[in-house]
């Protein structure tokens, strides 16, 4: 029997066997990525701020959010968009998003994602997200909420084949040597191209064949 972990909902993307890396915390309950819902008060903009400046000397981590608005009260009507893609910030750096306009919006919801890409032990990476105090002013931000997070030390495992996107059986060798055994738990899969990159779910593992 091949070795192989099993996800939920399958694939988004096609994944790599050379280029593609899955990443874990070998514990049966720390994750290595973190989703975090954030209500951002009624106004005209927001902006999140990551600050990977935390641990000088931990992770890269990758980050992405998501942006979930209420246009419409007569008919409730929701958009949704990709406010910032999949991107990796350097171990010791900061990222921010920019102004993001919630202007025609009744009600919004930032969706934010954050996950370790290196297995350097990392005390967090800090989130900082703002709303704005004044119209059309890109600098007049009071806190929402920050938050930090991942924090552990990651491993890592390369696929053992090239899987397309939709695939829930995914083969990975020796899930068990290679820490890959942790069922149960939200995953990060780094793709060569970053906005490829996803968060899975892994509900089994084969074991070593």
């Amino acid at each position: 029997m091949a070795d192989t972990i099993t996800i939920l909902n399958g694939l988004d993307h096609e994944q790599d066997q050379t280029t593609s890396i899955i990443y874990d915390i070998d514990h049966a309950e720390t994750e290595c990525c973190i989703m975090r819902p954030v209500h951002i008060p009624p106004g005209k903009s927001a902006n999140i701020i990551f600050n990977n400046t935390y641990d000088a000397d931990g992770s890269t981590v990758f980050v992405m959010v998501r942006m979930v608005r209420m246009t419409s009260v007569t008919t409730p009507t929701y958009t949704e968009s990709e406010v910032l893609a999949w991107q990796e910030i350097a171990q010791n750096t900061v990222l921010e998003t920019g102004l993001i306009d919630c202007s025609a919006s009744w009600n919004t919801v930032l969706h934010i994602f954050v996950a370790l890409s290196s297995t350097t032990a990392h005390t967090g990476t800090e989130v900082i997200v703002q709303a704005g105090s004044e119209d059309g002013t890109d600098g007049s931000w009071s806190n929402v909420t920050r938050f930090i997070g991942p924090v552990g030390t990651a491993v890592s495992c390369a696929f053992a084949a090239t899987e397309p996107a939709g695939e829930t059986t995914i083969a990975i060798t020796n899930p068990v040597a290679n820490n890959m055994d942790n069922d149960g738990k939200f995953k990060f899969v780094e793709n060569a191209v970053a906005a490829d990159s996803e968060i899975v779910y892994q509900t089994a593992n084969s074991g070593d064949a």
